[in-house]
């Protein structure tokens, strides 16, 4: 090879670190401007949610005056009857009373078991949390999902601001969301690709760091999803990073401020193919739930990978599984038995705006995506928190409630003590 070769071979690849660096500029600059007006949009549609608000209040009121201007019209018209009929309702009314009381004695005699029985489906815990929560009392954004809680209160007004909503988020918001997060996974796909080439030079973490970042933030503004984040001095460098898990969209928005080295259920469809695209450029672990030899090997690599300094921290989900951010239930323990020190992070969605729970025995992947992007937005509190240091002789399972129930404080959501994969199968009862 001549220098004169050796010449144009160098500038070319000048050129390209100049475009690959102006493109990294540029994606971080456009992101910062897409998160300011993503919170002018949300205070917009906070205005509108109140005004919703009101008219539920006003809907409900109007219906609860109705009965009682039907119990006086017919107080009215009893009273314009004549004598006889008025000693024959009166007649009829106590024989009706008569027969009311003996039912009401015979169900009272089996009125405890029925009590007991309601109580214990009333108290149940657990199976809600595995289902998406119900809207708060008295509000209403808007959302065809949630209209059968507001329906028997719905005028004319709410039906038109409805209408409209469906008509904007269906005609204009899924088509640019859709072309928008095409786009994203497209350039996650080439970029990981370019980057999966490079040997495993020193600089490669800090490369891919600053090359996926933008494309993450880019792809929350494509949604969107609003963060609002907390102690970002508390950002974990190494080690392992544990936190409540509601969906897909955590490790989004997590990713956005750290690259983690990510560990999972191995995924078919598009999140397979997201799981591919992240494994050629940096270590990625996945594994088959119900594979025992995969699941026991998982531990010593996690090990392993959990003492290089060199290599990123790992994020896990100690959950196993969806839970729909009104609880955060029990920690499997093997993740914190495999490091003294571990990084809490509390993530907490505001279903005002959207719901990010992702029921995955009933919604897949491609459904829930659209119903992601049909709705108004994603808004969610991150707490980044202070690492946790195992007590001596303390047990993994202690160490692992007590860091659970931290992020729970935190977030402001229950702690529960049960298992989450009651999701997918059903208890044992011992005898």
């Amino acid at each position: 090879m001549t220098t004169t070769e050796r010449g144009h071979i160098k500038q070319i690849f000048q050129m390209w670190l100049e475009v690959f660096g102006l493109s990294v500029l540029s994606l971080v600059l456009l992101c910062t401007c897409c998160e300011s007006m993503n919170h002018c949009y949300l205070r917009l549609l906070e205005h509108l949610f109140e005004y919703t608000s009101r008219q539920l209040e006003t809907a409900r009121r109007q219906k609860s005056r109705q009965p009682r201007l039907e119990r006086g019209k017919g107080a009215n018209q009893a009273a314009m009857l004549p004598q006889q009929s008025q000693e024959l309702l009166q007649k009829l009314s106590t024989e009706v009373a008569s027969h009311k009381d003996a039912l009401n004695a015979r169900i009272e005699q089996c009125c405890d078991v029925l009590a007991d029985g309601l109580r214990l489906v009333l108290e149940d815990e657990v199976t809600p949390r595995f289902a998406a929560a119900a809207p708060p009392p008295g509000e209403w954004n808007l959302l065809t999902r949630n209209l059968r809680h507001r329906k028997r209160h719905l005028n004319w007004r709410l039906f038109i601001l409805w209408l409209i909503g469906i008509i904007l988020r269906y005609s204009l918001l899924v088509p640019l969301r859709t072309l928008g997060c095409s786009s994203c996974l497209l350039l996650v796909t080439l970029v990981t690709g370019l980057l999966g080439q490079l040997p495993e030079w020193s600089f490669k973490r800090r490369l891919v760091h600053m090359a996926l970042r933008p494309c993450f933030r880019l792809t929350t503004w494509c949604i969107p999803v609003v963060r609002r984040i907390h102690n970002v001095q508390h950002l974990p460098s190494s080690g392992i990073c544990v936190c409540n898990h509601t969906s897909p969209l955590d490790v989004l928005v997590l990713m956005c401020d750290v690259h983690y080295s990510l560990t999972g259920q191995r995924h078919d469809g598009i999140l397979g193919l997201i799981q591919r695209a992240l494994g050629r450029a940096s270590p990625h672990l996945w594994f088959e739930r119900r594979v025992l030899g995969e699941r026991e090997s998982l531990g010593l690599v996690l090990r392993l990978h959990a003492t290089g300094r060199a290599r990123p921290p790992i994020l896990l989900f100690p959950e196993g599984t969806c839970i729909n951010n009104t609880a955060v239930m029990q920690f499997k323990k093997g993740s914190f038995a495999i490091c003294n020190v571990v990084y809490p992070v509390a993530v907490r969605y505001d279903r005002r705006f959207g719901d990010a729970f992702w029921d995955s025995t009933r919604c897949s992947m491609m459904r829930y995506i659209l119903m992601v992007i049909s709705s108004w937005s994603i808004k969610c509190d991150v707490w980044y928190m202070p690492a946790f240091k195992r007590r001596q002789n303390e047990s993994a399972i202690d160490f692992s409630n007590r860091v659970k129930a931290a992020i729970a404080a935190q977030a402001g959501i229950e702690d529960l003590p049960w298992d989450g994969n009651l999701k997918r199968w059903n208890p044992v009862r011992d005898w």
